[in-house]
């Protein structure tokens, strides 16, 4: 059986013994990362239930906006555009760093959902270098989480700066089809960006507490109205929610996927 790296498409063979949607680390670029089930014809992963399929945080969270995400094409295919996958980054990355501020002295209990005992401590380097790594490709002060990682995606899938992209050639991409195989790696991918900004709210709580203010609260017009632009935001007008408001809201899925894959975390993680 194979499982296919999000990150450089390797295919690592793993005994067919083993459940294939659980945490691999990539033979050739070492990445870690979750091999989502395939997705059935609405868009929702198959044979799911918590008895027989352990699975990771991220793709709990995204079970629900996921068919959602999804459309068909005139033949009933089922694809999720490229910029689709960026909005579901975006928001992954997100509430992984609201949980990263709320987590800030509990990393290493965090860490305990994502990788064994004896790979937690270069897990967490990996994944807190990956963070710093984002914030230097910035160059810059980052206003709000929409408009950071697209821009930061699209330089790291392109290898160009964004300021020197044109608009036609991002909207091209951002209107990519993404069909079955090609889908599932970059959804692989996307489940990531909930590690790393777990990583990134931890590291950085001042910087993610400013940005979610100038995403909810102080709403940053021009950041709002880019990220509006090319798609990343699904929200007709700027969203209406306080940061307080926002923090509960990512607490509360924290909850509900520990208490049921994790329930002895639940204390630990302050989610009781």
């Amino acid at each position: 059986m194979f499982v296919v790296c999000p990150k450089c498409g390797t295919k690592n063979n793993i005994p067919d013994s083993l459940d294939a949607t659980k945490r691999y680390r990539c033979g050739k670029c070492k990445t870690v990362f979750t091999n989502i089930p395939d997705l059935d014809n609405e868009g929702k992963p198959n044979n799911v239930s918590n008895s027989e399929l352990p699975i990771g945080l991220a793709t709990f969270l995204i079970m629900g906006p996921l068919p959602k995400l999804m459309e068909k094409d005139t033949l009933g295919k089922m694809y999720i555009t490229f910029g689709r996958v960026i909005t579901l980054s975006c928001w992954l990355f997100e509430m992984g760093a609201v949980l990263g501020r709320f987590w800030i002295k509990k990393i290493p209990i965090a860490v305990k959902m994502f990788e064994v005992e004896s790979k937690q401590g270069t897990f967490t380097q990996y994944w807190s270098e990956q963070a710093r790594n984002r914030l230097q490709l910035y160059r810059k002060q980052p206003k709000t989480f929409p408009v950071f990682i697209l821009e930061t995606y699209m330089e790291w899938f392109t290898q160009k700066k964004f300021e020197d992209m044109e608009f036609k050639e991002l909207i091209k991409l951002m209107n990519g089809e993404l069909y079955h195989d090609e889908a599932q790696r970059m959804l692989r991918l996307a489940e990531t960006f909930v590690i790393e900004g777990i990583m990134f709210g931890s590291i950085y709580p001042e910087l993610t507490y400013a940005m979610l203010v100038n995403q909810y609260e102080k709403i940053d017009m021009a950041s709002w109205e880019e990220a509006r632009r090319y798609g990343v935001t699904l929200s007709e007008k700027p969203p209406l929610q306080s940061v307080a408001e926002k923090e509960k809201e990512a607490l509360a899925l924290a909850r509900d996927y520990v208490s049921q894959y994790h329930p002895q975390l639940l204390s630990d993680l302050g989610l009781t």
